[in-house]
């Protein structure tokens, strides 16, 4: 089969699903594709250009909000997206630092200059809330992270559902005092 620049997002996206971000490199690709890791950069330029890919990759589901969404709502999806991903909010930050335009930030200015927002407020309250997701994602994917590790904290049902619960409503509470 043909090295295409596809088939190589679509390995490393794999990969990053099963061994998480720091065990995702160029050699460890080019393994799993059985071709040397030189031949990868003739289809992606860097690894941060790869990550970008794999990050547009699955924030595609974000790319057309519906109508009749919310902006709360298309948040919520986009933090329902990057959560169970594993390392999802730290390969999404690096992304947004090489591509600020990404799902769902366009989505977003549309929806919020529908709403009476200047183009200026729009973007800039747009790239806040998406900011604030990213964050409250890479800090509850690493204390899940400590909890999992954490032996009286390991295997706690009812303690990461309210865990859970506690960063549902601190996430919409900052989205809320955002996007007024």
């Amino acid at each position: 089969m043909a090295l295409t620049e596809e088939r190589i997002v679509e390995t490393a996206h794999a990969l990053l699903v099963e061994r998480g971000l720091p065990d995702l490199t160029m050699r460890r690709i080019a393994a799993e594709l059985d071709v040397r890791p030189g031949a990868l950069y003739y289809h992606v330029d860097s690894k941060q250009q790869l990550l970008a890919r794999i990050a547009a990759r699955v924030l595609r589901p974000l790319q057309t909000p519906t109508p009749d969404e919310e902006p709360r709502e298309l948040l919520a999806r986009f933090r329902r997206l990057v959560l169970p991903l594993r390392d999802g909010g730290d390969l999404i930050l690096v992304a947004f630092g090489l591509d600020p335009r990404l799902p769902p930030v366009p989505g977003l200015i549309e929806q919020l200059t529908a709403r009476g927002f200047g183009a200026d407020e729009a973007e800039q309250r747009a790239a806040a809330a998406v900011r604030l997701s990213l964050g409250a994602v890479a800090v509850e994917q690493n204390a899940a992270l400590l909890r999992a590790a954490d032996p009286q904290q390991a295997g706690d049902a009812a303690r990461e559902a309210a865990c859970r619960a506690a960063e549902d409503r601190l996430h919409d509470r900052g989205v809320d005092l955002l996007l007024g």
